[in-house]
């Protein structure tokens, strides 16, 4: 299973290879990125794919940065606060079961969702013994794309290098090194 991953915004160009299905969150900026990137393809709206929504962490007229908003918010969805709609376990149960459900389908797929349930997933997914690869570095930017595949589970004397396809194994990572 290979899954590409991309941040909702206005994408340059289409994905290379081919993907047996495409997820998308339901909403406006999901349905313009997946309109503008996959103009032949019919996507599939996945409400587990749904971003987090976010409350203001209090009801205040002071002007704060939208960092400080996120962040303030962050910590009462870990906390289980009741301002927030949705607390963190439930945000990681609900990417367990995409996670799950993508594992039953098998193919290869593309999702596309915002950058807050985005960077939980990618979490969940290394959680989960997968391996992440991606385009930028640091935060996550817009049109950032991601692609996952599982880790390879071998006895370790494979002839191949496995680095170039895989770079969750070990035993490649050495190979390519020497």
């Amino acid at each position: 299973m290979k899954v590409l991953i991309v941040c909702t915004g206005t994408p340059e160009r289409a994905p290379e290879g081919k993907y047996n299905c495409v997820y998308l969150a339901e909403g406006k900026p999901a349905a313009d990125t997946a309109a503008r990137m996959l103009a032949v393809c019919d996507p599939a709206a996945e409400p587990l794919l749904n971003e987090i929504t976010v409350h203001s962490f209090c009801d205040t007229d002071v002007r704060h940065d939208v960092s400080v908003w996120l962040r303030k918010a962050a910590g009462q969805r870990k906390q289980a606060d009741p301002r927030q709609p949705e607390s963190l376990q439930q945000v990681r149960a609900r990417a367990d079961a995409l996670i799950l459900k993508l594992a039953q389908d098998g193919g290869d797929c593309i999702l596309i969702t915002g950058p807050l349930f985005l960077t939980e997933l990618l979490d969940r997914f290394r959680v989960q013994n997968y391996v992440c690869q991606r385009s930028g570095i640091f935060r996550v930017r817009p049109l950032e794309r991601f692609v996952i595949s599982e880790k390879e589970a071998h006895c370790g004397g494979c002839g191949h290098n496995c680095f170039l396809s895989n770079p969750g194994c070990g035993v490649g990572r050495e190979k390519a090194l020497r």
